[in-house]
């Protein structure tokens, strides 16, 4: 006769414990990987036809991967920013917008991204550097010294390229595409997307262990709080009504934050990065508007208000 062993009881202290463990771990993992992300080089010969590889320096010393691609007879650069966590190899679409159109184009990889030397990212917080530094690089550059610049952002790069817009007046015109309102709401919304109802306990650790590669908190990182800074510059704004990551709303904060004169674009059958074909003539028809209009009625400021991040 065999006799069977008690099953043992799993204590509720143990399930609890056992929980609270898994959330912190997890907190502390997604911490890490957002501000330590997995590197997208691009593979060998996938470099923008026509384009220079050039080398800068971001305005606190990170050495940075571009590209330059000239045009003939041009009446100002355009600056393009990717978002997180890719690199300028994103950009094409926007690259075949805005190519042949008159402006130059500069497209460089954010720190710890790409071909860019760095191993933290702060998700917008310290990018303001690098494009500070893409700023002195176009300044350096005979020709493009007399240039009026303009700068067009996707998701975390948008961000950027409104806040350093705010505290650098040699951008003529800023035009970012999906931007987040503050970093704070950017990541409660991917929590709330991907978590559900473990959002809050995990958001709330995370940025605990993030804040000490942040250096500053979420919601310190806030286009929301600088755009009104940019007028009477002008400022363009694109949202895809299907976005799921960064919310219209977002956008519309934006704008009603912005001073004049300011323009909000929205793209009902579009989504955070990918612009609907039905959409995508108009889009680019904005686009180039909106920076053959600023540039082309814009002189390069010599003054400059920059803010360096350390």
């Amino acid at each position: 006769m065999v006799l069977e062993q008690p099953k043992r009881k799993i204590s509720p202290t143990a399930v609890f414990l056992a929980s609270a463990a898994a959330v912190c771990l997890g907190s502390f993992a997604v911490a890490y990987f957002s501000t330590h992300p997995i590197r997208r080089r691009g593979r060998t010969g996938e470099r923008l036809a026509g384009s220079e590889e050039v080398e800068f320096c971001s305005a606190d010393g990170m050495r940075l991967s571009g590209w330059f691609i000239p045009a003939r007879e041009a009446v100002g650069t355009v600056i393009l920013c990717h978002g997180y966590p890719n690199n300028h190899l994103e950009l094409r679409p926007w690259v075949e917008m805005l190519r042949h159109q008159g402006f130059n184009l500069l497209l460089f990889d954010f720190r710890a991204m790409g071909q860019s030397d760095g191993r933290q990212s702060t998700i917008g917080y310290e990018e303001v550097n690098d494009l500070t530094g893409a700023l002195d690089y176009l300044g350096g550059r005979e020709e493009t010294r007399d240039l009026p610049i303009g700068v067009f952002g996707l998701s975390m790069g948008g961000a950027v390229a409104l806040m350093t817009a705010a505290d650098d007046d040699r951008i003529v015109a800023a035009a970012a595409h999906a931007s987040y309102a503050t970093l704070e709401t950017a990541i409660d919304r991917r929590f709330r997307l991907f978590l559900g109802p473990l959002a809050v306990a995990v958001a709330r650790l995370a940025v605990g262990f993030g804040r000490g590669w942040l250096k500053a908190h979420p919601r310190d990182v806030s286009p929301l709080r600088a755009i009104g800074k940019i007028s009477p510059r002008p400022v363009l704004l694109f949202h895809g009504g299907r976005d799921i990551l960064t919310r219209p709303s977002d956008s519309g904060r934006l704008f009603e934050a912005a001073g004049e004169p300011k323009t909000l674009h929205l793209l009902p059958r579009s989504w955070h990065r990918s612009i609907n074909p039905s959409e995508r003539e108009e889009y680019g028809r904005v686009l180039v508007e909106f920076f053959r209009s600023s540039l082309h009625s814009s002189q390069p400021i010599a003054g400059t208000n920059i803010r360096t991040r350390r």
